[in-house]
């Protein structure tokens, strides 16, 4: 995937979504890092982790559980609204730090 990218891992398979994890925690140019699953899974993965050799404050960076914060329901359309939801608001984030870095600069 290029720099920048958003990574979003979905599957069945712990084992799987642990390799992911790690694949993606050792790159330092992605802008987001989101897993399904839930609290427990987090401290799991971010245990495993820390003894794979992933540095402690990198470890914000993986967002798990994804989807914005409020939505209780875990049926899969839910879900999927409050990950794009979540999503939205990154790029929405991010757009509006790019335009205020722009502004910054033009006036220098």
């Amino acid at each position: 995937m290029p720099a920048g990218a958003y990574f979003l891992v979905m599957t069945h398979n712990h084992a799987l979504d642990f390799t992911l994890a790690e694949r993606i925690m050792r790159r330092h140019d992605f802008t987001y890092f989101g897993m399904i699953g839930s609290k427990t899974k987090r401290v799991k993965f971010e245990r495993c982790l820390l003894d794979r050799g992933v540095d402690v404050d990198r470890l914000v960076e993986m967002t798990c559980p994804i989807g914005v914060g409020g939505i209780v329901d875990k049926a899969p359309p839910a879900i999927a609204v409050a990950v794009c939801a979540e999503l939205l608001q990154i790029r929405s984030r991010q757009a509006t730090a790019l335009a205020v870095t722009q502004e910054l600069y033009a006036s220098v």
